[in-house]
């Protein structure tokens, strides 16, 4: 295989890198606590886009368990989306790694 088909190649793989990528980035995940106590919705570029606090399914008077509630939920939903992205670019990629080139 000459230089320039696996130039061209890899040319055709970033663009498929890149348009998997901004389609993974408006995907939109639910976010959902334990208990449904935060519910909300997260795009795939991690942006919050909807944040719900059911304030009936929980203590008002301890708002530091609802404070880390929301850290691990929001957390969680990031390691979730994160694994997610990276299995779907890998689908796309057969596994090889295309970060540099990205």
């Amino acid at each position: 295989m000459n230089f320039n088909n696996l130039l061209q190649q890899a040319q055709q793989m970033q663009r498929k890198v890149n348009k998997a990528k901004k389609a993974f980035d408006e995907q939109i995940f639910d976010i959902e606590s334990q208990g449904n106590i935060i519910t909300g919705t997260m795009k795939g570029n991690l942006e919050i886009v909807d944040l719900h606090i059911d304030t009936n399914k929980f203590n008002h008077d301890n708002q530091d368990d609802i404070e880390a509630l929301l850290i691990i939920t929001i957390n969680h939903m990031i390691t979730k989306i994160s694994k997610e992205k990276e299995d779907t670019l890998n689908k796309i990629t057969n596994g090889v790694d295309v970060s540099a080139f990205l």
